[in-house]
């Protein structure tokens, strides 16, 4: 079914430049106000001289060096990182260096975790897919041996995982171009989405992502195969809460592979990956920003081919695994 879309060209936004870099300290704890549950914030480190952050939009406010960072899953204060394909890392979200909870222990019997997502309600829960055993692993946020686990034999790979708050799971299979449904105990429950052209059905699904902090959030999927990003309704098969997708303008996204919603439902985040660059919509799909490019945020070592990503609140983590950092972006108050 073909569609029309309305939506005005993308733009890009510079980072500012001027005035003294000793300014970023002030501006940062001001747009920090309230992050992290009133948990306190070290002093920011000096800025590049001649550098301020540009307010109503995003900026660099500081890198955690972390091993091969990929999959990213983010709440409140907790970041959960897969990183070099071989253990999950948990670091607190409001800190200017990646520092791990002393409350937190291994999260035990991984072999190859590629894919991490949370389900919060009245407990915290990670979810992580093993390629190691083909198998999804159910855990307590404290760490620990798998609280249940689960497999189906259909599955080739996992492209992307997600979890709403009943932790129901989500995987997509992007060599099968399917995304189902399960219960924590592995029960298929039903098939989201599968191979199709139109609104609703997918080709090539990569990352999916759900906002956390409400009930019957629609489905982010990164639809790679046709270069957009489908809002599918999780509780049925093959239906989009929007018609009209994420990027159905032509050459408004290329070969998108991630996806994140904001933990309440109102912003969509996409890793337009053949393009370089991380943008920013209203979950209606309108356009807002551009939350990564080389052109915006100067790096000596650029992002390059953004897949991984997550939000809260106003910061935007991005893995990077080529160089072994996350970035973490966050969004200047006016």
């Amino acid at each position: 079914m073909t569609t029309r879309s309305d939506r005005h060209p993308l733009h890009h936004t510079r980072l500012a430049r001027g005035l003294a870099g000793l300014l970023l300290a002030g501006v940062i704890l001001a747009a920090l106000g309230g992050f992290g549950c009133g948990s306190q914030f070290e002093l920011p480190p000096q800025p590049e001289p001649g550098r301020i952050p540009e307010p109503g939009t995003y900026n660099l406010l500081t890198t955690w060096n972390v091993p091969a960072p990929t999959s990213i899953a983010i709440s409140g204060l907790y970041t959960f990182v897969i990183e070099d394909h071989a253990r999950l890392g948990v670091y607190y979200s409001n800190r200017y260096e990646p520092v791990t909870p002393s409350v937190v222990g291994e999260f035990e019997e991984l072999i190859e975790p590629v894919q991490v997502a949370i389900s919060k309600k009245d407990s915290l829960f990670v979810i992580v897919a093993d390629r190691g055993d083909m198998q999804c692993k159910v855990y307590y946020w404290l760490g620990g041996a798998p609280l249940s686990r689960f497999t189906d034999s259909r599955w080739n790979e996992f492209s992307g995982l997600a979890a709403d708050q009943d932790l129901r799971v989500y995987v997509s299979d992007a060599t099968r171009d399917t995304i189902s449904c399960y219960d924590r105990w592995g029960t298929h429950i039903r098939v989201v989405s599968e191979y199709g052209t139109g609104s609703g059905y997918v080709i090539t699904p990569n990352g999916i992502g759900m906002a956390s902090g409400i009930a019957d959030s629609p489905l982010l999927v990164a639809d790679t195969g046709k270069n957009w990003v489908q809002r599918l309704r999780a509780d049925t098969t093959g239906v989009a809460t929007y018609l009209d997708p994420i990027g159905f303008e032509p050459g408004e996204l290329d070969s998108v592979l991630g996806v994140a919603a904001e933990r309440y439902g109102e912003f969509a985040f996409v890793a337009d990956t053949g393009h370089d660059r991380v943008l920013k919509y209203l979950m209606s799909g309108a356009f807002v920003d551009t939350v990564y490019s080389a052109e915006k945020i100067e790096l000596d070592l650029p992002v390059r081919a953004p897949r991984y990503l997550c939000a809260e609140d106003s910061l935007v983590f991005l893995s990077d695994p080529p160089n072994d950092r996350i970035l973490l972006l966050l969004l200047a108050s006016q």
